[in-house]
């Protein structure tokens, strides 16, 4: 996990861990959490190519999920969520990257029953690195 405030470098630091993973020769794959919530709400359920989708999330070596948890997610996503993180144990890493602690993280789902099983699966056993620092997006001034 990389914690951290708004513009520190957390997905930079992800980008930047997940680029050496490839070049390792390993599979990744990238996502706002946000961005994936959406996606996967417009497949339908059934469809094979959402199956397909979610193996290839499920099987990758490391999946980057960025911004996670800075809105609320629908119960549906939350329980995909918790079905991915799931099927990921013991067999691949999982980044996330948030400005917020893990515990804020419950606000964000309606079922407290997955939102604790969903973040026991990222809490227990992570590395969690906090970075502190200045707003990277922020140009300095000239003196």
């Amino acid at each position: 996990m990389v914690l951290g405030k708004s513009s520190v470098g957390k997905t930079y630091l992800a980008l930047a861990l997940l680029n050496a993973a490839c070049r390792r020769d390993y599979t990744a794959r990238f996502f706002r959490t946000d961005d994936l919530a959406a996606r996967l709400a417009v497949m339908d359920y059934h469809d094979p190519k959402r199956v397909q989708f979610i193996n290839q999330i499920t099987t990758t070596d490391l999946l980057v999920l960025d911004d996670f948890l800075t809105t609320p997610i629908s119960a549906d996503t939350a329980n995909v969520l918790f079905n991915i993180l799931a099927a990921r144990e013991e067999r691949g890493s999982t980044m996330v990257t948030s400005q917020f602690n893990p515990e804020e993280w419950y606000t964000s789902m309606a079922d407290k029953v997955v939102a604790e099983s969903l973040l026991n699966r990222l809490v227990g056993g992570a590395e969690i690195i906090n970075l502190d620092g200045p707003n990277m997006r922020l140009k300095p001034t000239m003196s």
